[in-house]
């Protein structure tokens, strides 16, 4: 009892240095992530970029980090994990300090693209280093905790970003976020140094010959994803990566074009959102406990974004409380959906050597869809009409997404009784 509490619920000091490790990992990513959503408005304002060009790079690394999904998820299932990880941070953080030396616009695209593919071999391996390292109580443990990093790792962003510009131009913001990736790389690296063992005590193997031929057999892989749901879930997955990452990446410019907020005012307001976020795991949790249906638990989630979606579009502009209200209550959302589905839902798998594989064709749908996505809502802001229109174009995807998750929910069932399920 006493060495639970210890560890912070987990049996084995080990254990719970994987999750701070892996956390650490994770989080480090979103600080070079949203560190560009800070600078938007800076960048626009100062007439560096247009909004059109803006939703280009964003999208870039959107579109770049989906497609590296595809590619590091079933790798992940056949290489050393741990130096995958160590490569996505330490380049990240190179892209970054690329960023600040430069106002091109070929440059930003290119870098910010590389910037996406590259973090793309973080997450799927860190679902990998999971599944050959814990049980599935564990495992379930593991994922709503990681999950914390997420708005955590936003939080950090957001705060170095403002912090920055409070001092210094926006460019800088590239120059710190970049440098606390790559410190975090070397966390990372030297860190976990003989840390992922068996329960027996031998180091894991991650290029598993069984398993990866089992991960790269494609037809099995997609025989699996029909006949659980989870390619129904594809395009809720879509949208909620689309809602969670497009009303964060515009948030700051819409206090800043909509209420007049100047951009450091704009990223405090912004930053109030991960703290609110943290939330999200907890929530998605505790429904999915009782209703122990992953699609039906994003039912719930995507019904209450719907409606904060309309209240924003119908009083949003002209009250900032209940712009932040909404936004912050959607964003919750969606955190919580992301949770299920692109941690809890690949972790099912773990039986059939899948996780990685499955989880990067799952994250790819999000962030792809996202960056095709985040193209258009860069368009209908062009227009003088064009947040009303984001806002419909938000509830519409929402309801959309919601109908999906009801058909999936079924087959779901099915397969979480199935002897190919870790339930």
């Amino acid at each position: 009892m006493i060495m639970t509490q210890k560890h912070f619920g987990y049996k084995r000091k080990q254990d719970f240095l994987t999750l701070v490790f892996c956390w650490i990992a994770y989080a480090s990513t979103y600080v070079c992530r949203l560190n560009f959503s800070a600078a938007t408005p800076e960048l626009s304002r100062e007439g560096v970029f247009t909004e059109g060009q803006l939703a280009h790079i964003s999208s870039a690394f959107f579109i770049c980090y989906g497609l590296g999904q595809l590619v590091s998820g079933v790798i992940g299932d056949k290489l050393d994990t741990r130096r995958m990880i160590f490569t996505g941070m330490f380049v990240s953080g190179l892209c970054n300090l690329g960023l600040f030396c430069t106002e091109s616009y070929i440059a930003f695209l290119l870098l910010w693209g590389l910037n996406g593919a590259v973090q793309s071999l973080v997450w799927s391996p860190i679902l990998k280093i999971a599944s050959v390292n814990f049980d599935a109580p564990t495992r379930d443990k593991f994922g709503i905790h990681m999950a914390a990093s997420v708005p955590l790792g936003t939080l950090s962003s957001y705060g170095v970003s403002l912090l920055t510009l409070l001092f210094l131009p926006w460019r800088y913001v590239f120059l710190n976020c970049g440098l606390v990736s790559l410190a975090a790389s070397l966390v990372w690296i030297f860190g976990t140094r003989g840390l992922f063992r068996s329960k027996t005590g031998r180091v894991v193997q991650t290029a598993d010959s069984s398993s990866a031929r089992t991960a790269l057999n494609a037809r099995k892989t997609f025989l699996l994803m029909a006949s659980s749901g989870a390619l129904l879930l594809l395009v809720p997955i879509v949208i909620q990566g689309t809602l969670k990452d497009s009303v964060t990446q515009w948030v700051p410019t819409f206090f800043t074009s909509e209420f007049g907020s100047n951009t450091v005012f704009s990223l405090a307001l912004t930053m109030l959102l991960p703290i609110i976020n943290v939330t999200g795991a907890w929530f998605a949790k505790a429904i999915n406990r009782r209703v122990r249906n992953e699609p039906l638990t994003a039912v719930i989630f995507f019904a209450i974004a719907a409606v904060f979606l309309l209240l924003l579009r119908l009083f949003g502009s002209s009250s900032l409380v209940l712009s932040l209200v909404s936004m912050a209550v959607v964003t919750n959302c969606m955190f919580a959906i992301n949770v299920m589905y692109i941690t809890i839902v690949p972790l099912h798998f773990s039986k059939t050597g899948r996780v990685s594989t499955i989880a990067g064709f799952l994250n790819a749908a999000a962030y792809v869809g996202c960056g095709a996505l985040n193209l258009l809502a860069g368009a209908l802001l062009e227009r003088r009409d064009g947040w009303d229109l984001l806002f419909w174009m938000w509830i519409l995807i929402a309801v959309i997404a919601l109908l999906f998750s009801v058909a999936a929910s079924p087959l779901w069932k099915r397969f979480m009784q199935s002897d190919d399920a870790d339930a």
